[in-house]
C-alpha cells in the first residue's frame, strides 16, 4: 500500500509553493487548538480569526501564487479574505475537513485524522521532545520485575516492553545521528579560544543530562542483568501464562501464540543488545566530532597572525628541514638564525644545564639485630582483632549470614526497619546491595520507590527476600 492511497495526492502542494511557511504556521496554530479536542475540530470562525491575526502580525503583504490567485474572491489587501483563501486550499488538499454544526451550533473545521501523525512529526522536528532514557529503561525494568503479578503479562508487560524498547532505541539513534550538528551549533560563531575553553565542560554541554545519567549510572548494568533473568523466566515458568494471554488478546490459536511469544522474547533480547551497540556508537561519535572541533580550533588559533602562531610556523619550518640527527649540526643561513639558536636533541657539553645523574654505589648488607621475644598477649590481641575483622569483612559468606540473621525465618524484611533498630549495620546493608546480583547469594532484594532518612543517612529503601 502507498501513502497516497490513504491521503490526498495534493496534500503537500501548499507546502511547496510561495507561501509554504505561512501554511506550515497556520497548520501549527490549528493543531495546537485541535489536538485535545475529541474530534480534532473547532469552530470555523475561530480558525479564520487565528489565521487573520497571524497574517496581520507578520506586518507584510501576502504574495499569492497562481493557484491561490484563481481561488481568491475579494480584496487581496484584506487579510480576512487572504486567510479564507489559505484555509480553503488546506481544505481542498486534504489537511482539514468542514463539518456542519448540530442544531444551532456553528459550522466547524476539523483536522483530517489521517494527517495527524504527519503534523506530530512536523512538531517533533521543530521542537524535539527531551527523552529521559533512564526513565524509559526503568519503566521496562519495573514491568518485568512484577510480571508474575500481572493479570495480563503478554499485553501489559512483554508487548508493552517491546514497544518501549523501540521508542528508546529510536531516541538513541536520533541522538547518535544529531551529535555532529549539535556540536557545530554549539561551536558556531565562537572564537578558537572560546571553543577550547568550551570543551573543558564538553560532557556537561554535549551529552544531554538524561543520557549522561543513563550512561554512567551503575543501574544500567543492574537493569540489563535483571532483564535477561526476567526473559529467562518468560521462556520457562511464565511461558504458559504468556501464551494464554496472547491467545485472548490477539485472538489466535495456541500454536501461533507460542510462536509470537518466542519471537517477541527474542526481539527484546536483540533490543537490549542494540541499545548497548547504540551507546557505544554514541561514545565513539562524541570522541570523533569533539576531536575534529578541537583540532579545527587549534588550527585557527595557530593561524591568526599572533606571536604564538608565528613562532609555531617558524618551528614547523625547521621541523620540515630536519630529516636526520646530523641535520641539526648544519649551518643555519635562514632568516630565523638571527632569532633562534637551534640545537638537536640530546645535545650535551660542559655548559649543559642538565646535571649528570650520580650512580649509587653498592653498600654491604647490614646484619639484622636480634629482636626480643614477642609479647604473647600483644600477639593474641592482634590475632583477635584480625579474626574480628575477618568476621565482619564484606565477603559473600558474611553477607549471606547477615541476610539469614535479619530474615530470621521470615520470608521478607524491610531494610529501613533493620537500620533503624541497629545503625551499626549500615556497612553490612551496603554489602547486601553490592552482592545482590552475584550467583552465590542466598537472598534477593526488591527496590522501593521511597527514600528514607535515618540518623542523618539517606538511602533508597529496599526489601530483602529469600532467594527463590
Amino acid at each position: 500500500m502507498n501513502i497516497f492511497d490513504e491521503i490526498d495526492e495534493n496534500l503537500f502542494r501548499p507546502l511547496t509553493g510561495t507561501n509554504k511557511r505561512k501554511y506550515a504556521d497556520i497548520l501549527a496554530l490549528i493543531w495546537d487548538k485541535c489536538k485535545r479536542m475529541p474530534m480534532y475540530s473547532i469552530e470555523k470562525s475561530t480558525v479564520f480569526d487565528m489565521a487573520e491575526e497571524y497574517l496581520l502580525g507578520l506586518g507584510e503583504s501576502v504574495e499569492l501564487d497562481i493557484e491561490e490567485q484563481e481561488e481568491i474572491s475579494g480584496n487581496i489587501s484584506d487579510m480576512r479574505v487572504v486567510a479564507g483563501t489559505l484555509i480553503r486550499r488546506l481544505r481542498d488538499t486534504g489537511w482539514i475537513l468542514e463539518k456542519p454544526g448540530e442544531y444551532e451550533d456553528e459550522d466547524k473545521l476539523a483536522l483530517q485524522y489521517k494527517v495527524v501523525p504527519i503534523l506530530k512529526s512536523f512538531k517533533e522536528v521543530v521542537s524535539p521532545t527531551i527523552v529521559t532514557y533512564k526513565g524509559k529503561l526503568f519503566k521496562i525494568y519495573s514491568m518485568f520485575e512484577h510480571i508474575s503479578e500481572q493479570g495480563s503479562p503478554y499485553e501489559g508487560v512483554l508487548k508493552e516492553a517491546s514497544e518501549d524498547f523501540d521508542n528508546l532505541n529510536q531516541a538513541l539513534r536520533t541522538l547518535s545521528a544529531s551529535i555532529e550538528d549539535h556540536i557545530n551549533e554549539l561551536t558556531m560563531g565562537k572564537s578558537p579560544q572560546e571553543i577550547l575553553e568550551f570543551f573543558e565542560k564538553y560532557e556537561e554541554k554535549i551529552v544531554v543530562g538524561s543520557y549522561h545519567r543513563f550512561k554512567t549510572n551503575d543501574n544500567l548494568f543492574y537493569y540489563r542483568s535483571s532483564l535477561y533473568e526476567s526473559l529467562d523466566k518468560c521462556e520457562d515458568s511464565l511461558f504458559d501464562a504468556l501464551v494464554l494471554d496472547c491467545m485472548d488478546t490477539e485472538r489466535v490459536e495456541k500454536d501461533e501464540a507460542e510462536v509470537k511469544i518466542r519471537e517477541l522474547i527474542t526481539k527484546v533480547r536483540m533490543d537490549i543488545e542494540e541499545m548497548e551497540g547504540l551507546m557505544r556508537a554514541i561514545d565513539d561519535r562524541h570522541i570523533i566530532y569533539r576531536t575534529r572541533a578541537v583540532q579545527r580550533a587549534q588550527f585557527l588559533l595557530l593561524s591568526d597572525g599572533s606571536s604564538k602562531s608565528k613562532i609555531n610556523n617558524i618551528l614547523r619550518f625547521y621541523a620540515s628541514t630536519i630529516d636526520s640527527k646530523e641535520d641539526g649540526y648544519k649551518d643555519d643561513d635562514t632568516v630565523g638564525s638571527e632569532i633562534f639558536q637551534i640545537f638537536c636533541q640530546n645535545f650535551f657539553d660542559s655548559n649543559s644545564i642538565a646535571t649528570p645523574v650520580k650512580k649509587r654505589k653498592p653498600t654491604p648488607i647490614e646484619l639484622m639485630s636480634i629482636f626480643e621475644e614477642p609479647d604473647m598477649e600483644l600477639v593474641e590481641e592482634k590475632n583477635k582483632k584480625m579474626m574480628e575483622y575477618i568476621k565482619n569483612a564484606l565477603t559473600s559468606e558474611n553477607v549471606n549470614r547477615f541476610a539469614r540473621d535479619i530474615l530470621a525465618g521470615n520470608h521478607a524484611v524491610q531494610i529501613s526497619s533493620v537500620f533503624e533498630k541497629d545503625p551499626d549495620t549500615f556497612t553490612k546493608i551496603i554489602g547486601l546491595y553490592t552482592y545482590s546480583k552475584t550467583s552465590e547469594r542466598e537472598y534477593d532484594i526488591r527496590l522501593k520507590d521511597n527514600v528514607v532518612e535515618i540518623n542523618g543517612v539517606r538511602f533508597k529503601d529496599f526489601i530483602v527476600e529469600e532467594r527463590r
